[in-house]
């Protein structure tokens, strides 16, 4: 079974399960949505756009919900 712990932020890890949306805005930040309605930022890694950070979240997701 994989890491259920996703890192949105160097602060910020939240279990899988409970991330309901990632989006990117048109702003170009990219954002999780929690089960309780918490909107978070997601940091992206050094030379990583918005769009690779969100399907790197996604991809987490993914694989710890298998």
């Amino acid at each position: 079974m994989a890491n259920q712990l996703v890192e949105i932020r160097d602060d910020v890890a939240v279990i899988a399960g409970e991330i309901t949306k990632v989006w990117v805005s048109n702003g170009g930040e990219a954002f999780v949505k929690l089960r309780d309605g918490a909107v978070h930022t997601v940091d992206a890694a050094y030379g990583e756009t918005p769009f690779q950070a969100s399907t790197r979240i996604k991809a987490q997701i993914e694989a710890a919900l298998a």
